[in-house]
């Protein structure tokens, strides 16, 4: 295919426009089931990839990606999978659209909201984190936002900027809500909903990564009453050697005199009240008093 050249300027995959000079070779190609057609005169390699698709619906659309699109090409995690590609652009009024698996959300764009990132076109960090935060729910929000603090992708004072310059838009106000309580020191998406199942249950608010004894770290520490939580995610303890391990360091905890609860990244999304009554349970047992 070295011969149909005409590329999309900017994109770095292989997505080929078709143009007067090469429209007949394109239009072989893609008989042959060389080429896969993205839309009317866009056309990539014969299995687009999702990049491939981003790509095809930013030109498409003259859009950038955006919401959770934009977090997956930043690496940020978010809360569940999204089945469809998001983009904005740029519209004075709000209002989402949806078709051919694009959400379209349309909204001002900011130059300093905008980056370009292994070339393709989107929203940054803190404009995508808020995004995030005023489209989903409050836990939704504050795992891109935990991550994207802790992944050093932006900074505290860069999401309030982009705050305030959305001040007026709808869902801001959580999305500012989302900004207060991100904490860089949740370092999973399972600690992140934690966190929000103790809060919205108003339990004390627990250290996280507090180190026990001057070298054990734990997850979460409610020092007033010396209960330690533990959010297990899935495969965490792989072998024998690491179970070994793990219950070696709990008997060492428990000697200081800590105890200890664990949950699971199941307990934590199904049932949070369940897994904030458990903790409220237990921190009552250890002198708690809502």
């Amino acid at each position: 295919m070295s011969d149909v050249c005409a590329r999309v300027p900017g994109m770095r995959t292989n997505l080929i426009v078709s143009t007067p000079d090469n429209q007949w070779r394109v239009r072989e190609l893609h008989v042959a089931g060389r080429l896969s057609r993205l839309r009317r005169g866009l056309y990539t390699g014969a299995e687009p990839d999702r990049r491939s698709l981003v790509e095809a619906a930013v030109v498409r659309l003259d859009a950038v990606a955006s919401h959770e699109t934009a977090a997956a090409l930043w690496g940020l995690p978010t809360l569940g999978t999204s089945t469809t590609m998001h983009v904005t652009r740029t519209r004075r009024s709000q209002g989402v659209a949806r078709y051919d698996g694009v959400t379209v959300h349309h909204a001002s764009l900011d130059p300093a909201h905008l980056a370009v990132h292994n070339g393709i076109p989107l929203t940054t960090p803190a404009r995508t984190v808020l995004d995030i935060a005023r489209h989903r729910s409050f836990r939704a929000g504050v795992v891109v936002a935990d991550a994207a603090l802790r992944m050093r992708c932006c900074t505290r004072e860069e999401l309030l900027a982009v705050a305030e310059a959305c001040r007026r838009w709808p869902g801001v106000t959580k999305g500012r809500r989302v900004v207060g309580f991100a904490d860089e020191q949740a370092e999973s998406p399972l600690e992140s909903i934690s966190r929000v199942a103790f809060h919205d249950y108003e339990l004390p608010v627990p250290i996280l990564q507090a180190v026990i004894g001057g070298y054990e770290r734990a997850d979460f520490l409610w020092p007033d009453y010396r209960v330690i939580g533990e959010a297990d995610g899935l495969g965490k303890y792989t072998s024998p050697d690491v179970l070994r391990r793990e219950k070696e360091r709990e008997q060492s905890i428990a000697q200081l005199g800590f105890t200890t609860f664990r949950w699971t990244w199941r307990d934590a999304f199904r049932r949070p009240d369940a897994l904030a009554y458990r903790a409220s349970q237990i921190l009552s047992r250890h002198g708690y008093r809502a």
